[in-house]
């Protein structure tokens, strides 16, 4: 409630003062000890968390470093390829493709021809044969 100052002596005027200045004081206390807790506990909270968070970062860091190696190591591969390289490559590559072909045609061709069963004939013969000398081995 405030007071009417004009009506006041001079004494009670100072005491008025005096008792404004303490409750000034008392509330730059508590303000500074209110700013004093709250960076205790962000200091404390920044002791618990950061070891928790440093933990990924430095995992990120060694992931990443591994990856600028391996990208070095693969641009050196790439710098050692020249345009002559790279036509070999494709020509030796065509040239399997080729092959394989080929290669799949004589498969087809040899199945065709019956090959499985002259393979199937011969292990026939070949059981015969062990039979025949089993019989004149007694």
């Amino acid at each position: 409630m405030p007071k009417n100052t004009g009506n006041m002596t001079d004494h009670e005027l100072l005491e008025e003062l005096v008792l404004q200045g303490r409750r000034a004081e008392r509330m730059s206390r508590i303000k500074i000890c209110l700013v004093v807790v709250l960076l205790l506990l962000v200091a404390i909270l920044a002791l618990v968390y950061i070891p928790k968070i440093m933990a990924p970062i430095r995992q990120l860091n060694e992931s990443m470093n591994e990856i600028r190696g391996a990208m070095e190591k693969a641009q050196t591969i790439l710098n050692e390829f020249d345009g002559e390289t790279i036509d070999k490559f494709k020509q030796t590559m065509e040239s399997l493709s080729e092959t394989s072909q080929q290669t799949r045609a004589l498969m087809q061709k040899l199945k065709d021809s019956g090959l499985d069963t002259f393979a199937s004939n011969i292990e026939s013969l070949n059981e015969a044969l062990d039979g025949l000398l089993k019989y004149f081995r007694r």
